[in-house]
């Protein structure tokens, strides 16, 4: 016996050839069905009263032609052996008119097909699964408490066509046939509207969310409404009148606060939403429960004060004649919504964890209510998105951002690139204070990039560089790309470029990723790309495993060897120990990674830690939504350098702590060298049996760190302090 699902449409009319006005639905009959097998199916799944109502069933062979009726068992036929050719389920639907309608479901009208704020998630189903089967896995799934809340599936059969609601085991049967058929895990996505359980009704809320099936299927679950109207109610709610055409007192404020702990008569509430909120909060604190007494949905359409739908409480009253029972030992306005409107000030610095055990544990100690698992870890998704938002309307939100950047740091850069389509690509910013602050700087600049954690994923690109004086991290631009490649790194220098110039002696740091060593060569070929001396040695230990161990110390001994006689002695230390290293290390060049033959002074920067600093601190904002992360960029950035500067002026002396303690370690080093004058400016400095040779005039010494570091060593000292000279 074989099995057809059936597309079927009913409650319509014809009109020119056109069945309108239609609602969707499907059944399933077998390949033996006479006529009245169909007419019974099809009045059991459509919830039609054979005893009360007739249907008439019709079929289209093609578009264009006039409908077929079936009225007999060859009409049956005929259609059996159609959809036995067909592969395609919106093929030949029935087309059913009912003489007289009796059907207590919530009909869905053609004014809407658009699922819209959806969450997109995914769930195994089985061949064998019944609707109940079904609801549970899903509400498993989304996690959804089946005590607090139900779900209403649907499914389109065709883009354009009427969504089927599933609401018993022959709709499941209907859909895991059309999933056999499919080969395609994004067809036939189940569309889940969560709806809340309250006071024995349905209630829409705001959650959205997606799903799919054993052969792979989508779910997609959201609702758009939340419609008061259907509650009954029979407790203590004040009443609320909608303000039309009135004007306020200069003395009464708009309440928008969700928190406000004074409720009282005559005061005016922002809207609807923020009216229910302040009396759910209410109750939960002085434990008292409440139902909607009376409620429209339609005066929203209302003319209100400056055309806004601001609430006026007419009357309140506060004297709760419940028992202590119905007060105290259940609490049905503890939502997860109004747990969330609670503890959403936690979630406003990003490194601060606050988990759902907290919530638990804090909603107990302040308010006495036991609080589930799942209705906590709900109350914290909803208040994290109170506070940062939807991920998608972020980036709607960055146009405005970099306007209002710009107008409120003069001389800031920033940069948004889109597609032809409109579409985001990459998005650049350089804070004033940045690009002010680069020229007092060593000219090294340090890049990376660090993957996000947030819905569309990405990566974070950064440039940093190191204060002159005091040896502070100064970010000097970030930009967000889709990932590490050759493109974004060469766009992300580009505008680098354009912000910053190209100094003397400049340098880039960085890991060996290739895309940057590409992208530094197209828009930097006159600028040397340098390599963290940390991550050539991650290199080279995975290289050569064997030997790793003996060969650390001396590596990084031959990376800070000034004097490229110190680096040729610990090279043949090294080749001693495993001769393969010194071809590979010449191969990556040795200009790029160590300090005698680098041609730039890069002495201080020898690794890319300051960069990889930045991506420490900002590892929990990498999960926010990108309008979000570049705001605690902005704000790390300004936190950073208020503090520099109040600690610059807090500082006696002219260098900061770091370099001036390494200028005294120098000078206390240099007493006991002795100094023998060569000619003017030059000086042979004495260390025992070694000699170095200074150059005053050129700030040199054959040490290699008075011209490479800057600072005075410990021989430049030792002549300073022969001669008599100043620092400086």
């Amino acid at each position: 016996m074989e099995l057809f699902p059936i597309y079927v449409l009913y409650s319509g009319k014809w009109e020119e050839n056109k069945f309108i006005n239609f609602v969707s639905d499907c059944v399933i009959i077998e390949s033996t069905f006479s006529y009245n097998n169909l007419v019974a199916a099809i009045s059991e799944q459509i919830r039609i009263d054979s005893e009360l109502n007739t249907i008439e069933i019709n079929f289209l062979p093609n578009d264009g032609l006039q409908p077929i009726l079936i009225y007999n068992d060859t009409g049956v036929k005929v259609y059996i052996e159609l959809k036995k050719k067909s592969l395609n389920f919106t093929e030949y639907p029935l087309f059913v008119t009912v003489k007289e309608i009796y059907d207590n479901r919530l009909v869905a009208t053609s004014s809407s097909c658009l699922f819209i704020n959806f969450v997109s998630d995914c769930v195994i189903i089985e061949s064998t699964f019944s609707y109940n089967n079904l609801v549970a896995a899903i509400s498993e799934q989304i996690r959804i408490d089946s005590e607090l809340n139900t779900i209403e599936i649907n499914f389109l059969p065709n883009d354009g066509l009427q969504p089927i609601l599933i609401y018993n085991d022959t709709g499941v049967k209907v859909y895991i046939e059309l999933k056999k058929k499919s080969l395609n895990f994004t067809e036939y996505p189940l569309f889940v509207t969560v709806k809340e359980i309250y006071d024995n009704r349905l209630v829409a809320t705001s959650s959205s969310c997606l799903v799919a099936t054993s052969s792979s299927c989508l779910v997609v679950t959201s609702s758009n409404f939340i419609d008061v109207s259907t509650i009954d109610s029979t407790e203590i709610m004040p009443d609320i009148e909608l303000i039309e055409n009135t004007k306020l007192s200069e003395n009464t404020g708009i309440i928008d606060n969700m928190l406000n702990e004074f409720v009282k008569e005559d005061q005016v509430y922002k809207d609807k939403e923020t009216v229910m909120n302040v009396m759910k909060n209410l109750a939960v604190r002085e434990r008292f429960q409440f139902k909607v007494k009376r409620s429209s949905a339609t005066s929203f359409k209302s003319s209100a004060v400056f055309n806004a739908n601001i609430f006026k409480l007419r009357s309140y009253n506060n004297n709760h004649t419940c028992g202590y029972g119905e007060r105290y030992l259940t609490q049905r306005q503890t939502t997860s919504g109004v747990i969330a409107s609670i503890v959403k000030d936690k979630y406003v610095n990003p490194q601060k964890v606050y988990t759902a055990n907290d919530i638990i544990e804090n909603i107990q100690k302040q308010h006495g209510i036991e609080v589930s698992y799942m209705k906590a870890w709900r109350a914290k998704e909803i208040a994290m998105a109170m506070i940062i938002g939807s991920p998608s309307d972020s980036y709607k939100e960055l146009p405005k951002y970099f306007y209002m950047l710009e107008q409120t740091n003069p001389g800031t850069v920033t940069k948004l690139h889109k597609s032809e389509d409109g579409c985001f690509i990459y998005a650049y910013v350089s804070l004033y204070a940045s690009i002010k602050g680069w020229e007092y700087c060593r000219p090294i600049m340090v890049v990376d990039g660090s993957f996000l954690k947030a819905a569309y994923k990405g990566t974070i690109l950064t440039a940093c560089t190191q204060d002159g004086t005091v040896g502070k991290i100064l970010p000097l631009a970030y930009a967000i790309v889709d990932s590490e490649n050759n493109k974004s790194w060469e766009c992300f220098f580009v505008q680098i470029k354009g912000t910053f110039g190209v100094r003397e002696g400049m340098c880039i740091v960085s890991d060996r990723n290739e895309s940057i060593f590409n992208a530094t060569k197209a828009v930097y070929p006159e600028v040397p790309h340098c390599i963290c001396m940390f991550h050539l040695w991650q290199n080279v230990k995975r290289t050569f495993k064997k030997h790793h161990k003996q060969l650390k110390d001396i590596f990084f001994a031959l990376a800070r060897a000034y004097a490229i006689e110190k680096f040729e002695y610990h090279m043949i230390e090294m080749c001693k120990i495993d001769p393969r290293v010194q071809p590979y290390l010449f191969e990556v060049g040795y200009k790029r990674w160590s300090r005698a033959y680098s041609k730039v002074k890069r002495s201080m920067v020898m690794t890319s830690n300051i960069a990889e600093s930045i991506n420490a601190t900002n590892k929990d904002a990498r999960e926010l939504p990108i309008m979000r992360l570049l705001e605690y960029m902005t704000n790390l950035l300004q936190q950073w350098n208020n503090k520099n500067r109040k600690s610059a002026m807090e500082t006696s002396t002219e260098l900061g702590e770091k370099y001036d303690k390494l200028l005294r370690e120098n000078l206390i080093a240099s007493e006991q060298m002795t100094v023998s004058p060569a000619m003017e400016q030059l000086y042979t400095v004495f260390e025992g049996v070694r000699r170095n040779i200074v150059c005053l005039e050129e700030g040199t010494c054959s040490c290699g760190k008075f011209q490479m570091d800057e600072l005075p060593c410990l021989h430049a000292w030792a002549v300073l302090k022969n001669q008599q000279l100043k620092l400086g």
